[in-house]
């Protein structure tokens, strides 16, 4: 399960979590829409962090606002990639994601 390997603090090498698109859609697969929507929130919240980082160096971050690119929209575009590319990471979809926001002041 993708998300517990995102979560968890175990003592495993992170070479040996398997993080990739697969992993993803395996668990949306099985788990249903709640485990959907816990995806979800990480990304937005993985995305505010990249907001966070870009400020810190004195960059423009991105507009990360549900009235530009709502809910289900960011879900097709995750869903989308991860079928299109299930060797990739998921965290992959989420940068590509963070692009698709405009770029703040």
């Amino acid at each position: 399960m993708l998300l517990a390997s995102i979560f968890s603090i175990a003592t495993t090498h992170a070479e040996n979590i398997d993080t990739s698109c697969t992993v993803f859609l395996d668990d949306i697969d099985t788990m249903g829409a709640l485990f959907e929507d816990l995806y979800l929130t990480w990304a937005i919240h993985r995305m505010e962090h990249q907001n966070q980082m870009a400020r810190q160096q004195g960059l423009a971050g991105r507009l990360i606002d549900l009235d530009l690119i709502d809910i289900d929209t960011q879900r097709k575009f995750l869903l989308d990639y991860c079928e299109q590319n299930p060797e990739r990471e998921f965290v992959d979809g989420v940068a590509l994601l963070y692009d698709q926001f405009p770029k703040g002041e």
